[in-house]
């Protein structure tokens, strides 16, 4: 019964989360992908909106990935 729980955490563990950012600045949104085990993201980019570098926060998170379906979501913003 132990190892399963074992086995349960180490799947769990390859995943990542699909979590949106919002600028603290204006309040624009990107998504982008962090690993589950991951401290919240916290990172500069270019706000389109001012037009200059500002500090993006993690708000929320909208969707748990496996890594096959990553690959996925890859090709699919491609097209």
């Amino acid at each position: 019964m132990r190892l399963s729980f074992i086995l349960q955490a180490v799947a769990k563990s390859g995943r990542q989360l699909l979590v949106n950012c919002e600028s603290q600045a204006t309040g624009h949104r990107v998504m982008r992908i962090r690993e589950r085990t991951q401290d919240k993201l916290e990172f500069l980019h270019k706000d389109p909106w001012l037009d200059q570098e500002v500090l993006y926060k993690e708000t929320r998170k909208i969707k748990t990935l496996e890594k096959q379906k990553i690959r996925e979501i890859h090709l699919s913003r491609l097209t």
